[in-house]
């Protein structure tokens, strides 16, 4: 064995030894990643399938790394190893693919809660506002109408009797009109841009996904000779 081998033997021990590790990792991270598990609750699996998308290079990285040099200086217990990541590489594909259904169904999921959150809180503040109008409307003097704006705000007011009682009505219940105007218009920004959130969100961990769903199924494509019985007797 001339000097030249023996480097390309000890990088391809290192660089395999590098792959085990970031496999390693991988496996910690993901485990942490799903302990505690709150399944059903479309919130925590749309953010770890994101988060599993995200550190998916990782993996790739190390088994190309573990498989590099193929059956060449391999202890026997490698080709058990590299037999069973071969396989689980295609496992992995499958689940990837089956992420992207969970996480588009996830996405309205949570879409429509979040929605269902906020109207919930604007049809509240509007029956509140619209109450408080009806009783200004009813209101036939100024300290009727302060008394009704006392009690509202919970702290004393002044009406002047030089004012318009049918005048200040007007110009209360235009307000109340335009704050209900402006709830609406704030909720409906709201919704807009948690649907633009998830839609970006939902797009991009899919295609991540799918891309990383057909690199694993490649792989595990890549590397029929890890699956072959034979490979242990030829070592």
């Amino acid at each position: 064995m001339n000097i030249s081998q023996e480097r390309q033997i000890f990088s391809s021990g290192i660089l395999r030894l590098v792959g085990y590790g970031l496999l390693i990792l991988a496996l910690i991270d993901l485990f942490f990643l799903l302990i505690p598990p709150q399944l059903m609750n479309p919130v925590w699996e749309f953010q770890t399938i994101g988060a599993i998308i995200e550190r998916i290079p990782v993996s790739l990285l190390g088994i190309v790394l573990v498989y590099y040099g193929e059956r060449s200086d391999r202890a026997p217990i490698e080709f058990l190893i590299l037999r069973w990541l071969s396989r689980l590489c295609l496992i992995a594909s499958i689940v990837l693919l089956l992420m992207i259904p969970l996480s588009i169904t996830n996405s309205f999921r949570i879409y429509y809660q979040h929605s269902a959150e906020v109207n919930s809180r604007v049809v509240g503040q509007i029956d509140a506002m619209e109450s408080f109008q009806e009783r200004i409307k009813s209101a036939n003097s100024a300290n009727e109408i302060g008394a009704i704006l006392q009690q509202q705000a919970s702290q004393k007011v002044n009406i002047t009797d030089s004012i318009n009682p049918a005048r200040l009505k007007t110009e209360i219940v235009e307000k109340l009109q335009n704050k209900q105007i402006e709830l609406r218009n704030k909720s409906q920004a709201l919704r807009s841009q948690k649907r633009s959130v998830l839609l970006k969100s939902c797009f991009k961990w899919n295609l991540g996904a799918l891309i990383s769903s057909m690199l694993f199924f490649f792989i595990w494509k890549s590397t029929l000779w890890a699956r072959l019985e034979t490979n242990m007797e030829d070592s």
